[in-house]
């Protein structure tokens, strides 16, 4: 699904919330570390920030997005539906939850993740690039294509990304 920096990079330049200074330099050095795949130290910064903050969204979105990259599929897949509950406005959640699901070739319960997410979210190119390399992955090769186009038409971008995605590689050769 991409290049793993660029799709699961810590961020928080879109982000209006303002942190204490704690949790703020935990983020910052969290991202630095995760900049340079040192994922067990940006995890060590994110067990670190205060107990009061464990569940707020961009700690939570941290958190998954280093669990990803250790490729630790189930606590992603629990946390992120975790995310989803307290965070409801939270699009990331339902995409990482979904991708988390579908590591663990869980790609029924993936798709019903991201067939269920908020109407505002359907109408996003990465729901249906998702779908779309769901759909790859089971052989239903007609439906990826669909999807992919879909995806490609709403966020072209993503054009980019699908010609080096492993899920899609199928569908070029």
């Amino acid at each position: 699904m991409g290049d793993a920096k660029s799709q699961h990079m810590l961020t928080l330049s879109n982000r209006t919330k303002q942190h204490s200074p704690e949790t703020y330099r935990a983020l910052q050095a969290a991202e630095g570390y995760v900049y340079l795949d040192l994922y067990r130290e940006a995890l060590r910064e994110v067990d670190g920030i205060d107990q009061a903050d464990q569940e707020d969204s961009d700690v939570l979105i941290a958190r998954i997005r280093i669990l990803l990259h250790l490729a630790r599929w189930g606590a992603a897949a629990r946390l992120s539906a975790r995310g989803e509950e307290l965070h409801r406005d939270e699009d990331e959640f339902t995409v990482q939850h979904a991708f988390a699901l579908h590591q663990l070739e869980r790609g029924d319960e993936a798709a019903r993740v991201l067939l269920d997410a908020p109407e505002w979210l359907r109408r996003t190119g990465i729901l249906h690039y998702n779908l779309g390399c769901y759909e790859a992955r089971w052989g239903n090769l007609v439906v990826a294509r669909q999807c992919l186009q879909t995806a490609i038409q709403m966020n072209a971008a993503m054009k980019k990304n699908a010609r080096q995605d492993p899920d899609l590689s199928i569908l070029w050769s």
